[in-house]
């Protein structure tokens, strides 16, 4: 059996179908006309007709007053669809099956599956002359392999509007072969032959005769020449495989009229004549060279769908992480000026609330006072030797001001780059970022508008335009009311900035894991609970972060591993009452506040980011996410279903 008959196959092609029309719809593909299409085509000419008992369809189409009704009268043997007087005066499709399927389960509806409605039988011929849905009409005389489409006028019209166009498109696409009836008025009409030639040509190629209604003057030789002019208007250098045979029929006024029956003869000795050209076809030979067609063309088209799904969720995936890359920096700008003096305090309180009993009373008796003195008083003289902050953070509500403008111009750019028509980011090469966008950006190739563009040295410009996918949701944020989601933010800032039970039993379990390693000495010599209580005196602990390992900076360096999802960012924490002090207690102290420092940059980070996304960000990502996830899977099934196919043609004869 051929293996284009399988189930499977079949299945494969259901699935590629499916998953091609829902990537067109996930990710707003520019080629969604081209997609439903094709669609339409694997629908309507391929998937119904995998029926064993299948006829062949045999449409007859042509331009107004060319015959095709007369034609339709003649094959089928009765006079079942009216003729003579103007054209275009059918106006609906008429479908003819051998009396033999009035019986059998599936076939009708199959046929009428490609116009999506029901079988209805004919009535009576006025019925064809007002526009309706096709009909049906079961012939005695017709052969059981053999189904005949008598479709309407497709020139019937004017000024480029033609009032049957659609409904002849939808029987030339759903047709095995093609029955063309043309005479000398219209022979050369490019209009209609680029419209025939589209319908035969679209996915998988199908063949056709020819039949041209003449004069009895005209010669043999004018009507192979004049057909041959047909042939090429059709198929073009391939007109000789594709047309099955040319025929002329007399052009004579009872024949018109409808009084007698059409006389077609073959042009060429030995061929036979039409009906019994059309009966000799094999059904499934027919089909399964049209099948192979389609599915050239099926997997042709489908890897092109293919190749743009993978580019256009690759530009989403780009649009994604460039957005994050913004509010990365958006977040880091908006902690600008962030306090550390208050976890440290408390940190100090829960560890001084933690010292074992015999600390506790060894303080109480002032031996453990040594180093905590000396601290205290090389603080005293650093506080009163300086004038002003040498960091020059503001203090008391100053802070407080600095701190809401942070947040304020971190917000705002953010919720300008969300809006945009494209994310611009300038980035050095440094940037952790920085490697895997620009590779993004070149792998796409300029397919999706998105660039980079180099600066400076190590500086360049990326723009990645918004997601077509994203479009509606970007809308609804645009729409939304910035001033009053501004002034949200701001009244939730200090809930924000405070401490949280979350932090608290963080802090309480560093507390406990530092105790659990210091030694017996360093118990009674306590020098971190002094180094703790001098710290907030200062109230000058800042921190800066770095996109990498700031080496021989000055400060307590702190790894924010998997923060905003960078494996290399670091804060380096200054504390200005540390100056002098020696590297031994720098030691001490680094170890112990940097995990302090750690867990308060962290829960605060945090916290502003997840503000932003829930004020700004928050749509556009969880959408953006969503279609990625869910085209994931559709890209990976299309990749199935194209290698399963293309498999399935390697084994056809």
């Amino acid at each position: 059996m051929d293996p284009l008959y399988d189930e499977g196959i079949i299945d494969a092609v259901r699935t590629l179908k499916g998953d091609a029309a829902a990537l067109a719809d996930l990710m707003a593909l520019g080629s969604r006309p081209a997609i439903d299409a094709w669609k339409q085509a694997v629908d309507n000419r391929l998937l119904p007709r995998l029926m064993p008992e299948f006829p062949l369809v045999a449409a007859i189409g042509g331009g107004g007053s060319s015959g095709k009704s007369t034609l339709f009268n003649t094959l089928v043997g009765e006079a079942v669809s009216p003729t003579g007087g103007r054209a275009g005066i059918n106006r609906r499709i008429l479908i003819s099956l051998s009396a033999s399927h009035r019986d059998t389960p599936g076939i009708a509806k199959a046929l009428f599956d490609p116009f999506g409605c029901p079988p209805q039988q004919m009535a009576e011929k006025d019925q064809l002359t007002t526009p309706g849905e096709p009909l049906l009409y079961y012939a005695h005389t017709l052969p059981a392999g053999l189904a005949l489409l008598d479709t309407p006028d497709f020139d019937t019209g004017s000024g480029g509007s033609y009032q049957n166009r659609e409904m002849a498109e939808r029987s030339l696409r759903a047709a095995d072969v093609l029955i063309y009836i043309f005479t000398n008025a219209n022979y050369n009409n490019r209009d209609n032959t680029d419209f025939i030639a589209r319908m035969l040509t679209a996915v998988g190629t199908r063949k056709c005769f020819l039949v041209y209604r003449v004069y009895p003057s005209f010669t043999d030789g004018e009507v192979l020449e004049h057909a041959g002019t047909v042939s090429q208007n059709l198929y073009g250098e391939r007109a000789e495989q594709h047309v099955l045979g040319i025929y002329r029929a007399g052009e004579e006024n009872q024949v018109a009229a409808g009084l007698r029956p059409m006389t077609i003869v073959p042009v060429h000795d030995g061929q036979p004549d039409l009906m019994a050209a059309l009966a000799q076809m094999d059904p499934r030979q027919v089909r399964g060279e049209l099948h192979r067609s389609i599915f050239n063309d099926v997997i042709e088209q489908g890897q092109r769908f293919f190749q743009e799904a993978g580019e256009s969720r690759g530009h989403l995936e780009l649009y994604l992480e460039s957005l994050r890359t913004v509010q990365r920096r958006s977040v880091q700008e908006a902690l600008g000026h962030l306090p550390m003096d208050a976890v440290v305090r408390r940190f100090s309180e829960i560890w001084q609330e933690t010292d074992p009993s015999h600390v506790r009373i060894m303080r109480k008796t002032g031996r453990v006072v040594e180093t905590p003195i000396r601290l205290l008083v090389r603080v005293a003289k650093w506080v009163g030797g300086s004038k002003e902050r040498k960091n020059g953070l503001p203090a008391g509500g100053d802070m407080a001001a600095a701190m809401e403008a942070d947040l304020v111009r971190a917000a705002n750019g953010l919720r300008k780059a969300a809006v945009d028509p494209a994310v611009v980011l300038h980035l050095s090469e440094t940037d952790p970022a920085a490697g895997s966008l620009h590779e993004a950006v070149q792998r796409l190739a300029g397919k999706t508008g998105a660039t980079d563009r180099r600066t400076d040295t190590d500086m360049f410009t990326l723009q990645v335009p918004l997601h077509p996918a994203l479009a509606a949701t970007q809308a609804a944020l645009r729409n939304e009311n910035w001033s009053a989601a501004v002034e949200d933010m701001l009244a939730r800032q200090e809930t924000l900035l405070s401490l949280t039970s979350q932090l608290e039993a963080e802090l309480q379990r560093l507390a406990r894991e530092q105790r659990s390693r210091m030694t017996t000495f360093d118990q009674i010599r306590q020098t971190f609970s002094a180094m703790l209580n001098i710290i907030p005196a200062t109230a000058a602990v800042t921190y800066v972060l770095h996109t990498g390992d700031p080496v021989g900076a000055a400060g307590i360096k702190v790894k924010l591993a998997g923060l905003f999802g960078l494996n290399d960012l670091y804060a380096l924490v200054a504390i200005p009452a540390t100056a002098g002090m020696k590297k031994a207690d720098l030691k001490q102290l680094e170890t112990l506040l940097g995990p302090v420092a750690r867990a308060w940059l962290t829960h605060k980070l945090m916290a502003i980011e997840a503000l932003f996304e829930e004020k700004i960000t928050g749509s556009l990502m969880q959408k953006g996410r969503d279609v990625v996830e869910n085209a994931a899977g559709r890209i990976s099934s299309m990749a199935e279903s194209l290698a399963r196919c293309g498999r399935a043609l390697e084994k056809t004869p």
